[in-house]
């Protein structure tokens, strides 16, 4: 039983006052994936700031940190760019930032590139992103915040909106929940619907989860067949209830509980194929 491990060190609306240890400029990023890649992480999950430490959607600032930590990390460590709208970016703002960048891969979520199923705009620009992705090898992720949405994922599918033979979707526990706490049990729901949609042959899943039970989360979620994605973009607490020293701790912390029930991290080519990258 192998497992996958992915670090998403700051997330687009934090800052100092949630944690000091935040990184949100690019040398505080660039230290942050190295050490994480050392204590484990196999991908950083990559969010970026502009000049007043705001979430920016800007191809600039993403190859100048895109190169920065490909000079100190290994060449197989994946760098998965977002595409996280915070209700300033559109669709069309998502998909030309993919256009410009090309990233090796890359997150979305359903519901910021295709707020509503029945307009017809919206799916053909979705339609010609996911287009694009295929065609130039651009790893994608869906992010999905409820079973609800994981439904949503396979009607666009059997629309043809999201072509491709694999996926790689990314089930969120503890969003919307009160005080952003998420518990292994939210899966459950997100692992029912997968099975009844019979989406368990073509989908790799992975799992973040908000709040203090982040870690136990990604365990069950290891236990399960998924894979994990860990950070101070969904929690900043160690299971203990105490405050983490670091992203690169709480990766250490989870390696050491994974490696406790004998698993293992996923070979490079198994790693690339969770986060999209098929060729």
């Amino acid at each position: 039983m192998n497992s996958g491990i992915m670090v998403a060190p700051n997330g687009a609306r934090l800052k100092y006052n949630e944690h000091k240890k935040i990184p949100l400029v690019i040398e505080q990023i660039v230290k942050t994936a190295k050490r994480s890649e050392k204590a484990g992480a196999q991908a950083i999950h990559l969010h970026v700031r502009d000049n007043n430490l705001d979430h920016v959607l800007d191809v600039k600032r993403y190859k100048e940190t895109i190169k920065a930590i490909r000079k100190v990390c290994k060449k197989d460590f994946i760098i998965q760019s977002t595409t996280e709208a915070v209700g300033k970016y559109s669709p069309q703002d998502i998909y030309s930032l993919i256009k410009e960048l090309k990233p090796q891969a890359s997150s979305v979520a359903i519901k910021e590139l295709i707020p509503s199923v029945d307009n017809i705009r919206e799916l053909k620009l979705a339609k010609d992103f996911y287009k694009f992705a295929v065609d130039k090898n651009i790893g994608i992720q869906h992010i999905l915040y409820s079973p609800e949405d994981l439904k949503k994922f396979h009607d666009l599918l059997q629309k043809g909106i999201i072509n491709g033979e694999k996926h790689s979707v990314l089930f969120v526990l503890g969003r919307y929940s009160k005080g952003q706490q998420s518990n292994a049990s939210d899966l459950i729901p997100y692992l029912q619907t997968l099975k009844e949609l019979k989406l368990g042959n073509i989908v790799n899943w992975m799992v973040c989860a908000f709040g203090q039970k982040e870690i136990s989360s990604l365990v069950a979620a290891s236990i399960l067949g998924g894979h994990c994605r860990i950070g101070f973009e969904n929690s900043r607490e160690t299971p203990y209830g105490e405050k983490a020293k670091n992203n690169e701790s709480q990766v250490k912390f989870l390696r050491k509980e994974l490696r406790s029930l004998d698993i293992q991290k996923v070979d490079n080519i198994k790693m690339r194929e969770i986060l999209g990258i098929f060729k």
